[in-house]
């Protein structure tokens, strides 16, 4: 079993790159990848440490992180950093995030994800609605999708519970650089 869920990851994640993500593809590709995500996650075999390279290396292609951290951020702020200040922070932004989600894995233990429906919003955004069910509960989880300058649908954001990610870190970032520096930001984050 360990041995299939690896070379399936490795395919899926060598098509994703060879191939942009298209609008049509969208709900194929999530239901693929979160039905081998919770795969990785239940399977007792795979060490506890291995679990999120794994699930990373299927969703990073379709993650635009760097658009991400840009608007975590704010476009006034991120345009005023220069290149090199912008790169740092995408990396460590990147990182939060990745560490962010390990913590919530330690949590998983049987729950349902199941894809609910695909809405296009304007021309190059497209919601994907998706809900985590634990015992008779209901949570919803919205991606949020747009079709980049080459044709490729990326992720950009991430409702939870009607909660987006990228507008949380955008107001906290708002609050720490008022009363902080980029540089204490920075660690914060690391």
């Amino acid at each position: 079993m360990k041995y299939f869920l690896t070379s399936l990851v490795s395919l899926l994640v060598l098509t994703t790159s060879l191939q942009a993500l298209q609008e049509t593809d969208i709900s194929t590709f999530m239901r693929t990848n979160i039905d081998i995500a919770t795969g990785v996650l239940r399977d007792a075999s795979i060490p506890k440490a291995e679990k999120a390279p794994k699930i990373f290396a299927m969703f990073d292609p379709v993650f635009d992180y760097v658009l991400m951290a840009k608007l975590s951020l704010g476009g006034k702020q991120w345009e005023g950093m220069g290149v090199e200040n912008q790169e740092r922070f995408v990396k460590v932004f990147e990182a939060k995030l990745k560490q962010s989600y390990m913590e919530k894995l330690d949590l998983y233990t049987d729950e349902k994800i199941v894809i609910k429906n695909s809405e296009k919003i304007k021309d190059a955004r497209i919601h994907l609605t998706t809900h985590l069910m634990r015992n008779s509960e209901v949570y919803e989880i919205i991606y949020k999708f747009y079709k980049d300058k080459n044709n490729e649908w990326l992720i950009y954001d991430v409702d939870i519970l009607g909660v987006s990610i990228i507008q949380t870190y955008r107001t906290q970032f708002a609050d720490i650089l008022t009363k902080e520096s980029f540089e204490q930001l920075l660690t914060k984050l690391k």
